[in-house]
């Protein structure tokens, strides 16, 4: 592909056209608010700039997040390929299978989760609780060792597939790894549309790294947009991430027919606000925890939105953004975690 047929620009129309073409099924509460958050703004200083919050937290679904955006376009290829049974393959405390055990519930399916052994296994609570209500099978993997993981992931397709069963196995469909990214490049139409009502031309979009962030990346760079997107990572290193995202924008790319694609250059992966590692809690997104919650009654989580806006803060407070660029934090939901981490959460709300 040429460096010219690379940049080639779209319309909004010609983007949606594209995405329109994929199977999907409606289920999230759109569009989601777009908020001020001037509380937050003042209380870090004159040479704040205006703060805005999308709530991708507020997409309806047990307790909503970015996800469910996901699951639109997952549902169309889970219902074109006629599977009855869903699996995932994650720990107690991810949203990601809370929203599949919620999707499957919702249209007569049955979620199984291979969950993987972590801290937060005991008690049952946060999404692990949620999972058990809404009558998610719930398989004990005996390690968190990813080749155990994949042979006992193939076993329970293997019995399931003998009880008859048609089965989608989440992590191993290659349409269900780029989903989010075909669903995110429509929020960033959705986000303009409302930036163009409030007369705002953002300069930076910060959120947890994945494939949410890949489709606002892609989209901005097809269309033109002035932001620039902001992966926070909560795990993976800076080079990793970045190869992680720009794959997975381009193979949506590659699927929508737009010859535009991605690359390291077209964003900023931050990987310096992971702390001691996935999972956990770090002294800045504590701190951005009781900020978003007492300055603006937005409720965070400690692994994934706590550290996304401790990033956008950092970045205000050392000049790296000024006052004449204004930034969007993308809340992309979580709150489940949150009743996982109370010990943590406590200490810090007591200091």
């Amino acid at each position: 592909m040429s460096e010219q047929a690379a940049n080639t620009q779209y319309t909004g129309r010609q983007i949606r056209e594209r995405v329109d073409h994929l199977p999907r099924v409606p289920i999230a509460h759109l569009p989601t608010a777009l908020e001020e958050m001037p509380r937050l703004r003042e209380a870090l200083g004159p040479n704040a700039p205006r703060l805005l919050v999308k709530r991708e937290d507020q997409t309806g679904l047990a307790l909503g997040g970015n996800k469910v955006r996901h699951l639109e376009f997952r549902l169309g290829d889970i219902q074109r390929k006629g599977a009855d049974t869903l699996i995932v393959t994650n720990v107690a405390q991810s949203n990601h299978a809370r929203l599949h055990t919620a999707l499957a519930a919702r249209f007569g399916m049955t979620t199984y989760i291979l969950k993987i052994p972590s801290p937060k296994d005991d008690p049952v609570n946060g999404n692990l609780l949620l999972d058990h209500i809404m009558g998610a099978e719930i398989v004990e993997c005996s390690s968190d060792d990813q080749e155990t993981v994949d042979r006992e992931l193939d076993e329970l397709v293997e019995r399931l597939e003998a009880e008859g069963r048609s089965v989608y196995i989440v992590p191993r469909e290659p349409f269900s790894k780029i989903a989010g990214t075909c669903g995110y490049t429509l929020t960033a139409l959705e986000l303009m549309d409302q930036l163009d009502e409030l007369a705002v031309s953002p300069s930076h979009i910060f959120m947890a790294a994945g494939t949410s962030s890949a489709g606002l990346a892609l989209a901005g760079k097809a269309l033109g947009l002035p932001y620039r997107v902001h992966p926070i990572s909560v795990k993976q290193p800076r080079a990793e991430l970045e190869e992680h995202i720009c794959t997975v924008a381009n193979k949506a790319a590659e699927l929508l027919e737009l010859e535009t694609r991605l690359t390291p250059e077209d964003i900023d992966v931050h990987d310096e606000f992971v702390g001691a590692g996935y999972g956990i809690a770090t002294d800045a997104g504590m701190e951005a925890m009781r900020m978003a919650g007492r300055l603006e009654g937005l409720i965070l989580d400690p692994v994934y939105t706590a550290k996304a806006l401790s990033a956008l803060i950092s970045q205000i407070r050392d000049g790296s953004i000024t006052r004449d660029q204004p930034a969007i934090f993308v809340h992309t939901g979580g709150l489940p975690i949150t009743f996982a981490y109370n010990d943590e959460i406590m200490r810090e709300m007591r200091s």
